[in-house]
């Protein structure tokens, strides 16, 4: 009887015991599950994507004289993506003088925008400054913090303006197995021309979709200030599907990189024709990434963009490539070995070109007939220079 009573008393103790291990095996495997999903979450979110989109607004204006000037409010792309946008007291300003030589660029740092009274204040790095108002710009006043100058008041005769749908989007791939990330950014922007009135509503419509030909804006609709009707969500998707492609290939092989980069503006214009310039830059690793500057010209009037091969006559006029060639070898002391393709075969039909008020600036991308430390190779030829060249339907660009 007491030997059984022993047995049932073991019995007992060992199923506690047991019971108690049991016990304190699921704790540890609760704990175990907690942490490791906390670790996931820490990683997800190590991995989460991010995306701002923002609009931002551009005027241009230039004088008789041929000066250019350019106000871009907030148009620049954030430096984190925890940076709120848009923030209006973010600007660019820039004077373009007519040899293109004198620039002068005021930057966000030292700038007041008085929202109020429409006005912008900007200070330069060298102390000249700018005030103007920015809804309607028709004159402005430069000065310079110097005793030996005084304000100089600029009046401009005409101006345009555009607002600018930005957007950017970036990402990170899981760390791998010998701990390093690879990131996908993609930044992007639509270029809206802005008319004073309804009147060349079509015209710059049709300049517009032009620029922005990768996006479909067949849902879009322009409010009473002559933008797009803001829906939140309508705009970025527009941004989501053109990289949908890109980005689908960079989750399937992670393993570099992607960097795009996209943004528009308006290199000049006059009573005629209007000049843009889409930068592009791309990045897949490696020792460096490509960029391109493409630039487009239109006739204000129509809307019509002005083809390089409909603008000049003949790109294989013996006396056209002799000026072409002398201009080259013009460029920095260059000779005929830094060119990648004989001198004789270069033409204006591999450039794009842009309007200004010095003459016509003739662009050739990198690669094209240099290698890439030389960059772009940019000419120009003078109005009167151009002439013989130009198709008669297009002469009223010179005047």
């Amino acid at each position: 009887m007491i030997r059984k009573s022993i047995l049932i008393l073991s019995f007992i103790i060992l199923i506690i015991s047991c019971s108690n291990n049991n016990t304190q095996t699921n704790t540890n495997l609760t704990q175990n599950q907690t942490n490791e999903i906390e670790k996931n979450e820490n990683k997800s979110e190590s991995a989460i994507s991010k995306s701002i989109e923002w609009i931002s607004h551009h005027y241009y204006a230039k004088n008789d004289e041929g000066d250019f000037f350019s106000v871009y409010l907030n148009d620049r792309w954030p430096e984190n993506n925890d940076e709120l946008m848009p923030n209006y007291e973010k600007i660019k300003a820039a004077f373009n003088y007519k040899n293109l030589n004198d620039i002068n660029q005021f930057y966000n740092k030292k700038s007041i925008i008085d929202i109020t009274n429409n006005k912008i204040y900007a200070e330069a790095q060298n102390g000249q400054s700018i005030e103007c108002t920015y809804s309607n710009i028709t004159s402005f006043k430069m000065k310079s913090k110097s005793l030996n100058s005084s304000s100089k008041e600029i009046n401009t005769t005409s101006s345009l303006k555009a607002a600018v749908y930005n957007y950017v989007y970036t990402n990170v791939s899981e760390t791998n197995e010998y701990g390093s990330a690879s990131t996908f950014s993609y930044k992007d922007s639509i270029f809206l021309l802005i008319p004073d009135d309804t009147n060349k509503l079509e015209a710059y419509d049709k300049i517009s979709f032009d620029i922005n030909k990768d996006f479909n804006f067949n849902n879009l609709k322009r409010n009473e200030n002559l933008e797009f009707e803001y829906k939140k969500g309508r705009i970025s998707q527009l941004f989501e599907n053109a990289m949908s492609v890109l980005y689908n290939e960079w989750v399937t092989n992670s393993v570099y990189s992607y960097e795009s980069s996209k943004s528009i503006n308006i290199t000049y214009f006059n009573d005629k024709t209007i000049s843009a310039r889409t930068t592009s830059t791309l990045y897949l690793g490696g020792a460096h990434g490509v960029y391109n500057n493409y630039n487009s010209v239109y006739a204000l009037e129509t809307g019509e963009k002005i083809e390089i091969t409909n603008f000049i006559k003949n790109v294989n006029d013996t006396e056209l490539k002799n000026i072409i060639a002398d201009k080259l070898l013009s460029i920095d002391n260059r000779t005929e070995e830094d060119y990648l393709v004989p001198l004789d075969e270069i033409t204006l039909a591999d450039t794009s070109f842009y309007i200004y008020a010095d003459g016509i600036h003739f662009v050739w991308a990198i690669y094209s007939i240099t290698a890439y430390v030389l960059g772009e190779t940019e000419i120009v030829f003078d109005f009167d220079e151009i002439k013989p060249f130009i198709k008669d339907e297009y002469l009223y660009i010179l005047k």
